[in-house]
């Protein structure tokens, strides 16, 4: 891995402070953002609250043709030009929720210039918040997510993403979904690193591959041409979707959570962030990524909390078709085992090879019993809330 050297970082900061100057977003300063991998990421303070607004900061978003942490790895610069799309699309779009605790705000930040030239982004800021990883992995998670409260906020992202799916596909959003539909070099990187990768990953530990190969084989066949197909109207599982759904993508404030609320309360809000993946797909990329993401909590780390937020989402997200509900098993096996390769590859295992081998084989049954349509298989697993109503396909 080659990131920029300090001295080449420094320039690229000099270079984004001088581009704003003349604009209503020219910063005093800017202080490199923590999370994320592939774009250049920093918060400005800005010399002026903008216009209309009490914002004192922005977020600024530096897209390059490779992987900011890895320059030796490409990655369609393109990208940034559909995010800019699909936030302009969804400019206004807050949906309230009534969850099990009270009442939720989810959002999506505001692009208030894109630069073509540099591929330079300023959107909205959320200070004062945290992304939902970095709350199930500290130390006060059930300070920040108190009692029900992580069910509620599983609630509010499922109720959200159900609302966004069906929103996208509204005659409304057609030249939405002519405009970002076809993000192709996201579409690749996206196959890439799920359905091109898990066989591999399998393969490193032969045990969990025995006797299964060729039906994974044809799972995977199937599954990569969803990334291939073209955009179409009026499928119920697929259209336009964010396509980098989990946790490290939803801020919450910093503060807890109102597991309760009272009439003099905020309601609680959550913000959906990271939109360059957004594309046309299978629904299911959105629905088992997020749950797969969850579940990682759970089994490396322990956290308790994700499963109550599991739990909520497919509450909230509500009924799926059989088909949905077996596709979303499929992927979420695959996200589960490409967790392997979302890590430093050159380093150890960072944990014990039992614990690897135990994700990697849930993984692979949940792609295994998924292609086989094994509904009771699932009413005992973590995932069998998707199947409790699921309708029969069409």
């Amino acid at each position: 891995m080659a990131p920029l050297i300090d001295e080449e970082e420094t320039t690229l900061v000099q270079q984004i402070l001088d581009q704003l100057a003349q604009t209503p977003y020219a910063c005093s300063t800017l202080t490199k953002l923590s999370g994320g991998t592939a774009n250049f990421l920093y918060r400005g303070a800005l010399l002026k609250p903008l216009p209309g607004d009490t914002a004192t900061t922005v977020v600024i978003k530096r897209s390059t043709d490779y992987v900011a942490i890895n320059r030796d790895f490409p990655l369609d610069v393109t990208r940034c030009i559909f995010e800019e799309s699909m936030l302009h699309g969804l400019d206004g779009f807050t949906q309230t929720i009534n969850t099990p605790s009270g009442t939720s705000v989810v959002a999506a930040p505001r692009c208030y210039l894109f630069d073509r030239d540099t591929h330079t982004q300023v959107h909205q800021d959320f200070p004062s918040t945290i992304d939902l990883t970095t709350i199930l992995q500290s130390a006060n998670v059930d300070q920040i997510l108190p009692g029900s409260s992580g069910r509620s906020v599983g609630y509010a992202l499922g109720s959200w993403l159900r609302f966004f799916h069906n929103w996208t596909s509204e005659p409304a959003q057609a030249a939405l979904r002519e405009r970002v539909g076809p993000n192709k070099g996201m579409r690749q990187l996206k196959c890439l690193i799920t359905y091109d990768s898990f066989i591999e990953i399998l393969e490193r530990h032969p045990e969990t591959i025995e006797g299964h190969k060729e039906t994974l084989k044809a799972v995977q066949s199937a599954m990569k041409y969803e990334f291939e197909r073209p955009p179409t109207e009026g499928e119920e599982i697929r259209g336009l979707i964010h396509g980098d759904f989990w946790a490290g993508n939803v801020l919450l404030p910093d503060s807890p959570w109102y597991d309760s609320q009272s009439s003099n309360q905020e309601p609680n809000k959550l913000f959906i962030i990271d939109w360059e993946n957004a594309q046309f797909g299978h629904r299911a990329v959105d629905i088992g990524g997020i749950l797969a993401d969850l579940y990682e909590r759970k089994h490396f780390k322990n956290v308790s909390t994700s499963i109550p937020i599991m739990q909520g989402f497919m509450e909230g997200y509500g009924p799926l078709s059989e088909e949905l509900a077996f596709g979303t098993a499929i992927h979420a096996g695959v996200h589960l085992i490409c967790w392997y390769y979302r890590r430093n590859r050159n380093a150890p295992l960072p944990y014990p090879l039992p614990i690897v081998l135990a994700a990697l084989t849930l993984g692979r049954d949940f792609i295994l019993k998924g292609w086989a349509k094994d509904k009771k298989w699932f009413e005992s697993s973590v995932l069998a809330p998707l199947f409790t109503d699921a309708k029969q396909a069409r």
